[in-house]
């Protein structure tokens, strides 16, 4: 979906007093039901691969500007996508602030370094790129010496990791953006993913 089809049909759903994440309430009020928001990170690598890397203080997010001066053209087609919109699903909705929402419609929610909040941390609002492939300081300090790429805790080099991340949020619960799975994932191979 363009940015313009998404502006559009996001603006009727809202006259019509249908927001799309308000559209069904009981799944809402069902998953809200569980302890505890998911950490899509963690989820991804486990309990103890995650507290080793994040405890290591070599993973910090950076958001995605640093990223635009490398992946210009994947930064570009991701401002086509509704990932980078994400946090308009839940703005002004009395779950902008809920943790369990948050962990899938911001970046490193609930990580350190993460996004905490739009007033303390507006740069990490949305899913940016490193909502998928996790803090990007290593990869940026690994790409300035070597001028390769590599570095992230669930990169192209890791595609179990990175599918695992997809589906940390993309569960059948919440999975309103595809019907088949992995030609989702090959559509997002490429800078625009259409």
């Amino acid at each position: 979906m363009n940015l313009r089809i998404f502006i559009v049909w996001f603006g009727l759903a809202v006259l019509s007093g249908g927001v799309p994440l308000c559209a069904d309430n009981t799944r809402i009020a069902d998953e809200l039901k569980s302890p505890m928001a998911v950490v899509p990170l963690k989820n991804t690598l486990g309990e103890a691969v995650f507290n080793e890397a994040i405890g290591s203080g070599e993973y910090r997010y950076v958001g995605n500007d640093k990223c635009r001066l490398c992946h210009r053209d994947f930064f570009v087609g991701r401002k086509q996508d509704p990932h980078d919109h994400a946090m308009s699903y839940i703005t002004d909705s009395e779950y902008r602030e809920n943790p369990k929402c948050l962990v899938c419609h911001a970046t490193g929610y609930g990580v350190a370094t993460g996004f905490i909040s739009i007033a303390q941390t507006p740069r990490l609002a949305n899913v940016q790129c490193e909502g998928c492939h996790g803090p990007g300081s290593n990869h940026l300090k690994i790409a300035s010496i070597k001028k390769t790429g590599g570095g992230f805790l669930a990169g192209t080099d890791r595609p179990d990791r990175l599918k695992r991340m997809c589906k940390s949020c993309h569960t059948d619960r919440w999975n309103h953006s595809y019907t088949d799975f992995e030609s989702a994932y090959a559509k997002y191979r490429k800078a625009v993913p259409k």
